[in-house]
């Protein structure tokens, strides 16, 4: 029986201000935590205990998911006092993990692959670790994987930053995506009580002493580093769900929704349980609705994710933007950004009558948690 460990201890700084209420790794995608959604891969591999490495907002995370009897595994936590980096992380879930090979996963990924084949080809080789890899275009934000085409193995383990394209062109080549699978072993090349950053400290060494491996993957895969990659990733894992349905469907929406009078749903849309949405309404493409939210008549959306509990009042305009739980949105509002630059409001944020949140630029427009927005930005 393979365990595992999910790395959940950073600040998500990149997703401010969705981040200051909501552990990254809490972040809905498709209205699952990103993290769950992980644990339901790991769980389909025979997975049956899970390590949580957590850290900031680390109440949110074990209120969550608790022992884990909900989701059918066993959960564990580990709780960082003070930075110990990716290694030093697992080296506090030694007593956990020190009998068996194990997954580990960063926390904040999407990602749609059979984590079961992916472990058959660790189990096939001699090597303390199996990588799994994605073809990028453009590398240069990821650490970057020399290998042998034939053999899979990793000849070189390259860091963000040092891989230098060849005339300094950018290539597609293989990144780290975040999904390892570790024998015990990896154990001794980690200091107790270190920071230590198993990508800049250790899988180095690993390469050069030619034990470690990648396992090539095709299905989905997605950093949620910032929020117009949040916003894209829910829309290729929605895409991806949808086209794997035995039964065939252009949208995912719970058999609680209401839907009043004339709406209009434009595929892709998620939406969830007890949302209500009145006459006259146009949602979609590409929009995720979370649970328990209010849209009034004569309101737009595209573009866009709506968490829980959400409350969207008449004559509303919706486009490219986040908007988190709890929002209160009231008549005749604007919010509209661009792809590169979306309006995002944070939790339990009002935004009054007739008010315009509009961004036109190449920077998101933002609103803090728990703010009433009373007058309008354009910019």
């Amino acid at each position: 029986m393979t365990k595992g460990i999910i790395l959940s201890g950073g600040w998500g700084t990149r997703l401010r201000p969705l981040t200051c209420t909501l552990p990254k790794t809490l972040i809905p995608i498709v209205n699952k935590p990103v993290i769950e959604r992980q644990m339901i891969h790991l769980k389909a591999a025979g997975v049956k205990e899970i390590v949580l490495a957590v850290s900031v907002m680390s109440d949110a995370l074990k209120n969550y998911f608790k022992d884990g009897k909900k989701l059918g595994i066993k959960i564990h936590y580990t709780d960082e006092k003070h930075p110990m980096g990716t290694a030093g992380a697992i080296k506090l879930a030694e007593h956990y993990l020190k009998d068996e090979n194990f997954f580990m996963l960063n926390g904040d990924v999407i990602l749609n692959f059979n984590f079961k084949e992916m472990f058959n080809a660790h189990e096939q080789r001699s090597c303390i670790g199996t990588i799994a890899s994605k073809i990028i275009d453009d590398p240069s934000r990821y650490g970057v994987l020399i290998v042998d085409d034939e053999s899979k193995k990793i000849l070189h383990f390259l860091e963000k930053n040092e891989y230098l394209p060849p005339n300094g062109k950018q290539v597609p080549m293989p990144i780290n995506a975040g999904v390892y699978l570790l024998e015990p072993e990896i154990f001794s090349y980690i200091k107790p009580n270190k920071n230590i950053s198993i990508e800049k400290d250790v899988f180095p060494k690993l390469a050069d002493e030619q034990r470690l491996y990648h396992y090539p993957i095709s299905g989905i895969w997605k950093d949620i580093g910032n929020p117009t990659e949040l916003l894209q990733g829910n829309i290729l894992l929605m895409k991806d769900i949808l086209k794997n349905l035995k039964e065939k469907k252009n949208n995912l929406i719970d058999d609680t929704a209401k839907l009043e009078g004339r709406v209009e749903i434009f595929p892709p849309c998620t939406i969830g349980e007890n949302v209500v949405i009145r006459n006259n309404c146009v949602i979609g493409p590409n929009v995720v609705i979370g649970d328990n939210v209010y849209i009034s008549e004569n309101t737009k959306i595209k573009e866009s994710l709506i968490y829980n509990e959400a409350y969207i009042s008449k004559n509303v305009q919706i486009r490219n933007a986040i908007i988190s739980d709890n929002c209160f949105i009231k008549e005749n509002v604007e919010l509209k950004g661009n792809e590169n630059a979306l309006v995002i409001l944070a939790s339990h944020v009002e935004v009054l009558e007739n008010i315009k949140l509009i961004s036109s630029k190449n920077t998101p427009l933002t609103v803090c948690h728990h703010e009433k927005v009373k007058e309008s930005i354009i910019g």
